[in-house]
């Protein structure tokens, strides 16, 4: 069976609901390709945004972007158009050019040397223009642009430029301002509005900075729709909720990532995807001072004018309008199935001029459709304006007055269920957050409920279920946990799987089973592969703390649940250790007055010991070696950390069964053991994986090390006579004993010379 491709989607936060639907349509596209899905959302790039001090730790985020790796994404798809908004040409670049050599494609916005897929937002923005223009006479027009820096704006003001010259307007300097694309503009709308004194329009460059443009105008007292014509761009979700409700360009951003993942396959192979450009689309509304949607376009749009001759294109036109994909997905074949049901028999009723049989038929249908969860992915609005735009089709084709009531009468019971629709929609969210709350609530009580030796990681997670999480994976990070914005940190070679939540509930992890390396956190052997996943990584973290990440599966519909439990979950573990320091220096105390008791020094040795082999556990060998690194008398002595792994125990596993595996990984211990000293102190951090730490008196001691190591193993290979060779591989990390040494990072260097050497074992293998 081949390997199930795993796509990567970098967007800069699940609650917007720009990024939220690209999310819907990468979920769509990547579930066509039974693919996996992994979304990582970081925050924006570039400069950071100083403005609020909730946000002075948002560079937190962006470290789930180092988590992708050459071995765990096989493509990336970027959202730069949004995470690079703040940033300039060179930093959006860096930041492209830093990540691993993987197939990228860039999404919203051009990179030279990147394949880009992007709107064409000419055709959405000229028609916009034309409107505010030609329709509503505006000649003195500002316009507030995105950043200098930032393509999309450049573009957009392109447009702006060449359509308003085309209708013999002019649009000098003095009537640009460029914001930043978020509702922090006060200060660019009062300078705009300051130096040009009474404007027929305001265009905004995207619905964001409208809305802080409304803020401003209602200051002033001037009334949008009114006293001024104010449009923005993007559709984003808030442009409904204005009041009056934002006239804008639609531009869907679920059908644009949606026809970018169905080409993975294709941009892997070639490096190319066929020209895709998506259409954006004027949206009237009230702020541009019309009553509502111009109800002609939209049925031309929807293919309604030509329902009769062909349902199936009008059909596709709504299916990809409401969910802003089509295609056969399995999660829209049945809706595609009952909107065929309804548009036929709505054409049928109006042939029949509104027949009460043909009426019951479109009612049935309009009620099927209406109960069907996948409405989850769209919003009341476009259902609203898809039951309007088949009202106006429907009234212009009928012929008599009682076929128009009879269908004033069937479309008033529509409104109402679209109506109870919404209810259930917002008693829901209501019902979702009201979850996350009582999610949060458990665990704090969790926390102080709870007797325990070490922290019980599984309590932290074990509700997630009740939150729409299928399954999730807690990962910690080992070491110093301090993370600053400009202190260079990278990703740990290694994490700890701390604990696990499915559909048998929470567990926590042997010891022995918690060490994976940081490029496996979405594929090994704790998760679920008979089956394609989207999952969301989200870093756990307060303030300069970041003490892991937080691996969930779910739904993109239930996408913003994510950000408010991984803050709660951070907030419940920085507790957890707060209690568990404490608890340390107690026990550390009780430790001490302990000491000379004989029977718990056998029970200390016996918690640190590895059962299989009888060397250091992980716990025992940090201890003991830190304890060395830190001795008076060794300070400054030369010292090694080894880092070794027995070679191919998964073929010894697979061919020869588990208990020739232990049988190898004892081996491996008793090779170790007669290649050091006895005041040597070896251990075994989990799995294949072992370790060293020796104070050193000779000169090129590595290769003597080594060389020792490959001697006896070389003999104890010939008297066991096994029908495989025990092999290892390793690195030595070299330094002078330092009571400030972090021993997590000596051994993150000793793992690095192991990669190498395993690395280089398998070229010469080739």
């Amino acid at each position: 069976m081949a390997k199930r491709l795993n796509i990567g989607l970098f967007v800069d936060s699940l609650n917007n609901h720009f990024a939220s639907q690209a999310c819907i349509g990468a979920e769509l596209g990547a579930s066509v390709l039974d693919a996996n899905l992994i979304i990582f959302p970081g925050h924006f790039i570039g400069k950071p945004d100083t403005r609020d001090g909730n946000l002075e730790y948002e560079y937190q985020y962006n470290t789930v972007f180092n988590l992708v790796t050459e071995n765990n994404i096989d493509v990336l798809y970027v959202l730069l158009g949004s995470i690079g908004s703040r940033a300039d040409l060179e930093v959006q670049r860096a930041f492209l050019d830093n990540l691993p050599k993987i197939p990228i494609v860039t999404l919203f916005t051009k990179m030279d040397g990147y394949m880009s897929i992007t709107f064409n937002n000419e055709i959405g923005f000229s028609e916009l223009i034309k409107h505010v223009i030609v329709h509503h006479g505006a000649r003195n027009i500002g316009y507030v642009s995105g950043p200098k820096t930032n393509r999309d704006a450049e573009e957009r003001l392109e447009i702006l430029r060449k359509y308003t010259s085309m209708y013999g307007v002019e649009v000098d300097d003095d009537h640009i301002v460029y914001g930043d694309f978020t509702d922090e503009v006060t200060d660019v709308v009062n300078e705009l509005l300051d130096k040009n004194g009474k404007l027929d329009a305001i265009l905004f460059a995207n619905d964001r900075m409208a809305l802080g443009g409304y803020k401003v105008l209602e200051a002033r007292g001037i009334l949008p729709g009114k006293d001024i014509i104010v449009t923005g761009f993007d559709d984003d979700l808030c442009a409904t909720a204005m009041d009056p409700a934002l006239t804008t360009v639609e531009a869907s951003s679920a059908d644009l990532v949606y026809r970018a993942v169905v080409n993975a396959n294709e941009f892997i192979k070639t490096g190319n995807i066929e020209n895709v450009v998506v259409d954006t689309h004027f949206l009237q509304r009230q702020s541009c001072g019309c009553n509502g949607l111009d109800m002609e376009s939209l049925s031309r749009r929807f293919g309604l004018d030509k329902i009769k001759e062909d349902p199936e294109n009008s059909m596709k036109s709504i299916q990809k309008y409401l969910f802003g994909v089509h295609n056969e997905n399995p999660a829209l074949k049945k809706i595609k199935g009952l909107m065929m049901i309804f548009d036929g028999a709505m054409a049928e009723a109006i042939k029949s001029d509104m027949d009460p049989n043909r009426v019951k038929a479109v009612s049935r249908a309009f009620s099927d459709i209406i109960h069907e969860p996948i409405l989850n992915y769209t919003n009341i609005e476009k259902i609203h304006n898809w039951i309007q735009a088949m009202h106006y089709t429907a009234d212009h084709c009928l012929q008599t007055d009682n076929a128009r009531v009879e269908l004033a009468i069937m479309l008033s019971s529509f409104y109402r269920k679209v109506s109870y629709m919404d209810s259930r929609a917002s008693e829901s969210n209501a019902d979702k957050m009201e979850r996350i709350s009582q999610f949060g609530n458990a665990q704090m009580s969790n926390i102080y409920l709870v007797d325990y030796v070490k922290i019980p990681y599984e309590i932290l997670i074990k509700d997630l279920n009740s939150v729409a999480i299928r399954r999730a994976y807690m990962y910690v990070v080992q070491g110093d946990t301090n993370h600053t914005r400009d202190d260079g940190w990278s990703i740990p070679r290694t994490v700890l799987l701390k604990a696990i939540v499915d559909e048998n509930g929470a567990r926590g992890l042997a010891e022995e089973q918690e060490l994976i390396r940081t490029e496996s956190i979405f594929d090994n052997e704790f998760m679920m592969h008979n089956r394609r996943q989207t999952f969301a990584a989200s870093p756990l973290f307060v303030g300069q703390n970041l003490y892991g990440f937080l691996v969930c599966e779910l739904s993109t519909r239930d996408l913003g649940s994510v950000t408010p439990i991984t803050y709660q979950t951070s907030i419940a573990l920085k507790t957890f250790r707060m209690i568990d320091e404490q608890q340390s220096i107690k026990r550390g105390l009780e430790a001490s007055l302990e000491q000379f008791r004989r029977d718990n020094i056998t029970l200390s040795v016996i918690s640190k010991s590895d059962e299989l082999t009888g060397l250091y556990n992980r716990r025992g060998f940090l201890e003991f070696a830190q304890n060395e690194i830190k001795r008076t008398d060794n300070i400054g002595k030369d010292a090694v950390i080894c880092y070794f792994d027995l070679d191919d125990l998964k073929v010894i596993n697979d061919v020869y069964g588990h208990d020739e595996g232990d049988f190898a990984l004892k081996e491996t211990a008793s090779i170790l053991n007669d290649a050091f000293r006895h005041t040597d102190i070896i251990g075994r951090l989990g799995g294949d994986e072992f370790v060293v730490f020796a104070i050193v008196g000779v000169e090129d001691y590595k290769c003597h090390i080594k060389d020792r190591i490959a001697e006896i193993t070389r003999k104890h290979n010939a008297i066991i006579e096994k029908p495989y060779h025990v092999e290892m591989s390793g690195g030595i990390c070299d330094f002078k004993c330092d009571p400030n040494l972090d021993i997590y990072k000596l051994l993150e260097k000793a793992d690095e010379e192991l990669y190498i050497e395993k690395k280089a074992k398998k070229k010469g293998r080739i």
